[in-house]
C-alpha cells in the first residue's frame, strides 16, 4: 500500500504548533444546552485549552471476500484532510486499512478518553459504505456502532460540545431517550438534552428516493430529515 505523504504511519499522533481555534473565539451555532459548553447566545464555547482530536480512518485495500474494490486516490484525500485539521489546530491521528474490530477499538479508546479540556471532536471515515454501513477492510460495520460511542450517555466529557463525523453512510432514525444535564445554579429543575445532541454528520452522497412512487413534497421532507 502506498504511504501517506510525509511518511505518516498508521495511528501516529500529530500536534500542530499553531494557536488553537478556541483562542481566536470562533464558534458554531447549535441548540440550547446551557451547562455543557453552550453559551446563552447559542454558540459553542471554543476557548478550552485544546481544540480537540481528529481521527482519520483511511481504508484503501479490502479483503477479496468483501467484494469491495481498491480505493484509488484515498491517500491523497487523507493527506489533504490531515493538513486541513492540523491547520485548524487539531491533534490528528491517521489510521490506514483498519478491520472492523480495529475501527471500533480505536474509537472506543478515544471515547473513553477525558475530553474535558477539549472544545470538540472530529472523525473522518474514508472507506466504502452503504446505507447505514461503513466498511472495514474485512467487511461492513454498522455506522451507529461507531458514532454511538460518543453519545452523551457514553462520552460525558464531550456533552454539549460539537462532534463532527465526515462519513459515507446514512444514519438511522431510532428514537432518542435523552440524557439529563445539571441544572443551572439559579434553578432547581433538571435539564435534559438528547443523547445525540451536538452531532454533525456530513455524507458524501444523499439518500436515493424513488420519486415516481412517493409524493414530491413528502420525498423532500424525508430527504431533509435524513441528512
Amino acid at each position: 500500500m502506498a504511504d501517506i505523504k510525509d511518511g505518516l504511519q498508521s495511528g501516529h499522533d500529530v500536534a500542530d504548533a499553531k494557536s488553537l481555534i478556541g483562542s481566536q473565539g470562533k464558534s458554531l451555532p447549535v441548540s440550547k444546552s446551557m451547562d455543557y459548553g453552550i453559551q446563552p447566545d447559542e454558540h459553542y464555547k471554543m476557548d478550552y485549552p485544546e481544540i480537540g482530536i481528529c481521527i482519520i480512518v483511511n481504508n484503501k485495500n479490502f479483503h477479496p471476500a468483501t467484494g469491495m474494490s481498491f480505493r484509488s486516490g484515498t491517500d491523497a484525500d487523507a493527506a489533504h484532510i490531515r493538513d486541513t485539521f492540523l491547520t485548524l489546530g487539531y491533534k490528528v491521528k491517521l489510521n490506514n486499512d483498519l478491520t472492523c474490530k480495529q475501527m471500533v477499538d480505536i474509537l472506543q479508546n478515544v471515547a473513553k478518553d477525558d475530553h474535558s479540556n477539549r472544545s470538540s471532536f472530529v472523525c473522518v471515515l474514508l472507506s466504502h459504505g452503504e446505507d447505514g454501513l461503513i466498511y472495514g477492510t474485512d467487511g461492513p460495520l454498522e455506522l451507529k456502532m461507531l458514532t454511538g460511542l460518543f453519545r452523551g450517555d457514553r462520552c460525558k466529557s464531550l456533552v454539549g460540545k460539537p462532534k463532527l463525523f465526515f462519513i459515507q453512510a446514512c444514519r438511522g432514525t431510532d428514537l432518542d431517550s435523552g440524557i439529563e444535564t445539571d441544572s443551572r445554579a439559579e434553578e432547581s429543575t433538571c435539564h435534559k438534552i438528547p443523547v445525540e445532541a451536538d452531532f454533525l454528520y456530513a455524507y458524501s452522497t444523499a439518500p436515493v428516493l424513488l420519486l415516481d412512487t412517493v409524493d414530491w413534497r413528502r420525498a423532500r421532507t424525508v430527504t431533509l430529515r435524513s441528512q
